[in-house]
């Protein structure tokens, strides 16, 4: 048996059901061509070289497995007519795999440890997640705070504005009345005089 590694590129919206029924299409044909699946590993979503499809990124995924070649054609066709793969490549790794029982042992530590760093980036990722809400909420609170020290400024201002105004009216009452009363002696001496 040769083995081969396949890379194919899923659209990045893809669901995790279309992407299950992909993967399931894929390892359908390898079996059923008398191959094994080794291992899958999940690259994840990662920034494309050029523009595909009207796609800048896409969800990467590396497929391992054992198999004569036979079925390679109908995999490789059954990629190239889903509409969500937009690119794939298929390469051989191994001309003639001896042992294959040590091969999938192989194979297996390699998804144990796929696994482990898969969790870590999640559980970073996770924590990053957590540490920019922390961040978002703080920065809330000091946009909400500042928003109050401004309202509470403007309120202080306009009642001092108010108690200037109702100063200066008072004010101008008295001028006023005192104009009036000026007035009002004017026309008694005005009157008296006469």
């Amino acid at each position: 048996m040769r083995e081969y590694e396949l890379i194919y590129v899923v659209q990045p919206d893809a669901t995790t059901e279309r992407l299950q029924e992909i993967h399931e299409r894929i390892d359908a044909t390898i079996t059923g061509g008398q191959g094994m699946v080794l291992l899958r590993d999940d690259w994840g979503k990662r920034k494309l070289a050029y523009e595909v499809a009207k796609f800048q990124k896409g969800h990467y995924f590396l497929l391992a497995f054992l198999g004569d070649g036979k079925f390679i054609q109908e995999t490789e066709r059954l990629l190239r007519i889903d509409p969500d793969v937009l690119r794939f490549l298929t390469v051989q790794v191994e001309e003639q795999v001896v042992d294959i029982d040590a091969r999938v042992a192989s194979a297996n530590e390699q998804a144990a440890e796929q696994a482990k760093r898969r969790e870590e980036r999640e559980r970073i990722e996770a924590e990053r997640e957590r540490e920019r809400a922390e961040a978002a909420a703080q920065m809330r609170e000091t946009v909400a705070a500042e928003e109050a020290a401004r309202a509470a400024s403007k309120a202080e201002s306009d009642d001092e504005a108010k108690d200037a105004d109702a100063g200066k009216g008072a004010d101008a009452g008295k001028g006023a009345d005192a104009g009036k009363s000026d007035d009002a002696a004017d026309a008694k001496g005005a009157a008296d005089g006469e």
